[in-house]
């Protein structure tokens, strides 16, 4: 339980500088579909083509997830930057 709960707040490193943008249909805010980021939010190595594309379904979740303290509390902002670059993400307006 412990790793599991430590694994989904590294993915919301990812999610804090995210866009926000409405999509025309529905998405499941799952955020265990964000583990193909892991990789990027625990490593130097940048994100795949799969995260960002993860990403970008799910950035209509992020403040709903940035909500969340258990995540809050694992925010790395260097880690973030570089994965909002390379996927060329912005911040959400939470």
């Amino acid at each position: 339980m412990k790793k599991v709960s430590f694994v989904l707040a590294l993915l919301v490193t990812l999610l804090v500088l995210a866009n926000e943008v409405w999509v025309s249909t529905a998405v499941n805010c799952v955020i265990q579909d964000l583990i193909p980021c892991l990789n990027a939010v625990t490593t130097p190595a940048p994100p795949s083509a799969l995260c960002c594309s993860k990403l970008i379904v799910q950035r209509s979740c992020f403040c709903q997830y940035l909500k969340n303290p258990l995540f809050k509390s694992y925010l790395n902002l260097s880690n973030v930057q570089k994965i909002n670059s390379k996927c060329s993400l912005t911040p959400p307006n939470c």
